[in-house]
């Protein structure tokens, strides 16, 4: 069976909840991030739909030090806020 996400603007319509709105108030703050190399990340942006967001690899305090990959990343903000909040 396949399994399928809904983006996070459309679940805070079902939900009446502003999960979108939290995230954006998140820019700027360091989240634990299974997809990236350190295994850290910070929120730099929330897309205007509120369904993607780019983040930035950033040094983990707490492992063996892996030097952050350059750049940034787009990722569902779904998973972002899972992240974050859940």
């Amino acid at each position: 069976m396949a399994r399928m996400n809904i983006q996070l603007a459309t679940q805070d319509m079902f939900d009446n909840t502003d999960k979108v709105g939290e995230l954006r108030n998140a820019i700027g703050k360091e989240f634990s991030d299974n997809h990236s190399s350190t295994l850290r990340s910070v929120l730099v942006s929330v897309s205007d739909d509120g369904n993607r967001v780019t983040t930035r690899e950033v040094p983990n305090q707490y492992g063996k030090a892996i030097t952050p990959k350059p750049g940034t990343q787009e990722q569902p903000s779904w998973l972002v806020w899972n992240a974050m909040f859940f």
